[in-house]
């Protein structure tokens, strides 16, 4: 191992232009105009696949393709999936911007690009790691593949279909993913799970069209006043808890052992007000920390509300139509489909309460509710001693799956302590990574994520950077990886 280690140290400048090279496609995925761009980034790390010594191909889907690499020379030996994308967020307003962001600025121990850390730089580190090994160690350690894609920051619309067809050939007992970042900076963290999320729009249709306030007022029912009741009710104002009847009848609540990490990893409230722009942070859910509050329990959230009048000046009316879009984001035994139908259940009944008609039976508005994407489950890493969700998918992986994961967890955090010669941060990330479930229920098998990304890269914002060191650390850590899977 020492010496692909030394390899690595020896070689980072030209594994900074690799990313340098990488990341100077303009791969912007949502955007069909850059549709051969993405191409050409997969095109590239398929290409640097085949240079550093693995086999690697393209597979084609509807819309933009993935690259898949592996190198198995050790058969009956574990084999572990590493999943990252070289597809990036558009760009945003170009004069947020210090310099273009496909032309990589190297700016006080900085690479500043589009896709710098989120996620090309994090998905060059496997490389970096196998081409140590192959080439000062004359061979690579353990079973690896790789499944690369262009579609991540697109939701991965095509993901599942990709794993479906493709299930023999990315078969696998642990998959390993750096598309997360550091809980701080220097920080080496493994993210040992997401939340999950439904995502529910409300509207309400009331009059036929806008009416005359002065005219209408009292009779007419107001679609933006009902929502603004509906929304207020979501929360008991007491205690901050979430109202649906049911929503937390199934939360698996952290143990003393987690609470007390959780306590360890001394978020500041005050600076973290501050970083949000805030005078103080919110009470949330009664007696839960703000750290445990954005992780490990389940929130409601309004994400946009709309109806009425919005431009200059006044116009007197009562609306004809209001909605809201609102998020829940649900943690481990929180079964996303039944949250779904309680929410639907819980607003259809509150509508009904706040707008029975005057002498009629009938309400005074129309409800639709829509939800926008897939309910996604809650997702934890087996780690053979916390505590695992017991109900976030009927598919759950092998024995022999969920222990290898537990030993790649093990073998992943003393690799992270070695090479940042720091303790290693353990989390549960607040957002969701629908990809986790899907690759849990296709594959059979779980996932370990390690973060190299600082707080600060900006990732999907102007500026997004990642600071060299961390690169280079992570390289070696991931060498390391290698390594001690083999064990």
């Amino acid at each position: 191992m020492q010496k692909a280690v030394a390899f690595i140290r020896e070689h980072t400048r030209r594994h900074l232009d690799w990313a340098i090279d990488l990341c100077r496609i303009p791969s912007i995925s949502t955007k069909p105009e850059h549709k051969a761009d993405v191409a050409r980034a997969v095109q590239w790390t398929r290409d640097l696949c085949e240079k550093i010594g693995l086999k690697a191909r393209i597979i084609e889907t509807a819309r933009h393709p993935a690259v898949y690499a592996e190198r198995c020379d050790h058969p009956g030996q574990p084999v572990y999936l590493v999943y990252g994308h070289v597809d990036v967020q558009p760009t945003g307003d170009l004069a947020l911007w210090d310099a273009p962001p496909f032309e990589p600025t190297l700016k006080d121990g900085w690479l500043v690009c589009r896709g710098s850390s989120d996620d090309k730089g994090q998905v060059l580190l496997y490389l970096r790691a196998a081409e140590a090994w192959l080439k000062a160690e004359g061979r690579l350690p353990i079973n690896l593949k790789m499944l690369i894609e262009g579609e991540e920051e697109i939701g991965s619309p095509n993901l599942g279909k990709l794993l479906e067809e493709h299930r023999d050939l990315l078969k696998c007992d642990t998959i390993l993913i750096s598309d997360t970042g550091m809980h701080e900076d220097g920080l080496p963290t493994i993210t040992l799970g997401t939340r999950g999320l439904v995502y529910k729009e409300v509207r309400l249709q009331g009059p036929k069209h806008d009416l005359h306030s002065g005219t209408h007022g009292g009779p007419a029912p107001n679609p933006a006043t009902i929502l603004a009741q509906l929304i207020a009710g979501l929360h008991d104002p007491q205690t901050g808890r979430v109202t649906i009847p049911g929503f937390y009848d199934h939360v698996q609540d952290p143990t003393p052992e987690e609470r007390k990490a959780y306590a360890a990893l001394n978020l500041d409230p005050a600076r973290y007000a501050a970083d949000l722009g805030v005078p103080a942070l919110a009470a949330g859910e009664k007696g839960w920390t703000p750290q445990e509050l954005r992780s490990i329990r389940p929130t409601l959230e309004v994400n946009g509300i709309f109806g009425g009048y919005m431009g200059e000046g006044a116009n007197t009316i009562i609306p004809a139509r209001a909605g809201a879009k609102i998020s829940m984001r649900l943690v481990p035994n929180q079964p996303a489909e039944e949250i779904s139908r309680a929410f639907d259940a819980h607003v259809h009944k509150t509508i009904e309460q706040l707008t029975k008609g005057r002498g009629a039976a009938a309400q005074t508005v129309k409800v639709e509710i829509i939800q926008h994407g897939p309910a996604v489950n809650a997702y934890v890493t087996p780690t053979g001693n916390a505590p695992q969700s017991r109900a976030t998918d009927r598919s759950q992986p092998s024995a022999a799956a969920s222990g290898a994961t537990a030993q790649a967890f093990a073998a992943a955090r003393q690799s992270l302590q070695e090479s940042f010669s720091h303790e290693v941060a353990l989390v549960r990330e607040g957002g969701s990574l629908p990809i986790l479930p899907m690759f849990k229920h296709v594959l059979g098998a779980d996932s370990l994520m390690l973060g190299f990304a600082s707080p600060s890269c900006n990732a999907h914002g102007p500026n997004e950077k990642v600071l060299l060191k961390d690169l280079d650390r992570g390289a070696e850590a991931i060498t390391r990886l290698f390594g001690h899977l083999a064990k």
